[in-house]
């Protein structure tokens, strides 16, 4: 055994629960007697054995296995509330009952034996009885090794003894009883280690429980707390958004109203970084307080139909100028069909993912492109900038993650590819990115058709970009 118990631990346990299972078992020991008594005593009485011989030898016994009885039921009753010195009070008595039970048992082989009866049938059948009782008390007694050392031997040296006395035949009866008796301590020896370690091991089971329970209470407690800290800084982000976004954009209207005045050309030179900065700020603000949205999951999704075309005038209106200003090649060919998905949140998905191709491409060009295939409109957005190294891809949604360049020009927070993700998951897109470093990234995904149901949409969208 590897129990890392400790040995007066592990003698209290098995001392108590000794004496449970001793007390648990006493009942049926009396009902076992009765309906002994009550099938051999018809064979005594058809032998010609007196009724004064057969209540000699019964009753004593009776008696004492009814106040055994009644003793165990009350011990077994108190038994949790019970101390160690009360515990092995219990365990002394119980002994002694056990040793005054298999001695009153014993002297059947004497009471009920007589002398002018020429029959060995009798002695026989008071030998069967007592060994078969003395199994049954064997069974009761496997917690307990010192009643069992203490009672059983009692009976069975008895009806030893008595056999040898006998002589002839008596001898061959004799060794089969010890036979007995030897197979009895062998069998308890293995039934008493196996009790043990059955009682270390619940024990055991009982204490990781215990841990377990405790470690639960300390996770609910730690959940209570995310969630309250989770709580604050939605409230945080929010009061930032109203009371942080106001007044930078009251800076950005007197930037712009200072724009619109002659100045000089210094001063404009300054004025417009410094509205490049708000622009990004109030960027990094939207990021902010989009990241914070869909991790508290306050944001609504309105999948409705609509014109592809929509989506793409809107990106060509934002990024045409931006990559003309920054001298790269600028490509968008969108299928023009009916959709249906949310659009908002399908064009800050490719508002992102573009923002992040024009961030890294210092040469070349980015581009959307969108073609029906089955029951989608495929896009692929892609670029012809540094691209993602391999040992960074798995990376690249993660938040705060920005793969450093000296080639890039972005000053984001690294949140853009976050609330990619975040849309995504809320979309049900599967979203593909394929990379290699110094030819360009892009990303493939599908957007339903009109006329699906919600049940189809994404099913249809993984099997056909799978096939494609």
């Amino acid at each position: 055994m590897s129990l890392k118990i400790e040995s007066q631990q592990a003698q209290q346990l098995i001392l108590l629960e000794s004496v449970r299972t001793r007390t648990a078992v006493a009942p049926i020991s009396i009902v076992a007697s009765f309906l002994t008594t009550i099938l051999f005593t018809p064979f005594l009485v058809a032998e010609e054995v007196s009724w004064a011989r057969i209540c000699l030898w019964v009753f004593p016994f009776f008696l004492s296995t009814i106040a055994r009885t009644y003793y165990s039921i009350g011990v077994h009753k108190d038994i949790e509330a019970m101390s160690q010195a009360q515990l092995e009070t219990a365990d002394k008595w119980l002994r002694f009952s056990s040793i005054v039970n298999q001695t009153l048992l014993s002297t059947g082989i004497w009471i009920i034996y007589s002398p002018t009866n020429d029959t060995i049938a009798i002695p026989i059948f008071v030998t069967m009885t007592i060994v078969v009782f003395t199994f049954g008390a064997m069974s009761n007694l496997v917690s307990d090794p010192k009643s069992f050392r203490l009672s059983i031997p009692i009976p069975i040296v008895q009806v030893i003894v008595f056999w040898v006395l006998q002589g002839g035949p008596g001898y061959s009866i004799g060794v089969a009883v010890v036979s007995a008796l030897i197979l009895i301590f062998v069998v308890h020896g293995r039934m008493y280690q196996l009790f043990c370690e059955s009682v270390l091991i619940r024990y055991e089971k009982d204490q990781l429980l215990v841990e377990v329970e405790a470690e639960k209470d300390k996770t609910e407690v730690a959940l209570e707390a995310v969630q309250a800290a989770n709580a604050s800084k939605a409230f945080f982000m929010a009061a930032a958004s109203h009371d942080i976004k106001q007044p930078l954009y009251a800076v950005g209207l007197l930037t712009d109203t200072l724009l619109m005045k002659p100045q000089p050309a210094e001063t404009i030179e300054i004025l417009e970084k410094q509205r490049r900065s708000i622009d990004r700020m109030n960027a990094l603000f939207d990021d902010l307080m989009d990241v914070t949205r869909f991790e508290q999951g306050v944001f609504e999704i309105e999948v409705a139909e609509f014109s592809s075309e929509e989506l793409s005038q809107t990106l060509a209106d934002e990024f045409e100028t931006l990559c003309v200003n920054k001298n790269i090649d600028w490509q968008i060919d969108i299928e023009s069909v009916q959709i249906r998905s949310d659009l908002h949140l399908l064009i800050r998905l490719c508002r992102n993912l573009l923002s992040n191709a024009l961030a890294y491409c210092s040469e070349g060009g980015i581009g959307c492109h969108a073609r029906v295939n089955g029951s989608n409109l495929c896009f692929r957005i892609f670029d012809s900038g540094i691209g993602i190294a391999p040992e960074h891809q798995d990376r690249v949604f993660d938040q705060f993650v920005r793969i450093s360049d000296q080639h890039s020009d972005r000053t984001g927070a690294g949140l853009g590819l976050t609330i990619v993700s975040h849309i995504r998951d809320a979309l049900g897109i599967h979203l593909e990115m394929q990379s290699e470093l110094g030819s360009g990234t892009e990303f493939t995904f599908g957007i339903p058709l009109a006329g699906l149901d919600a049940k189809e949409v994404n099913q249809s969208v993984l099997t056909d970009e799978h096939a494609e």
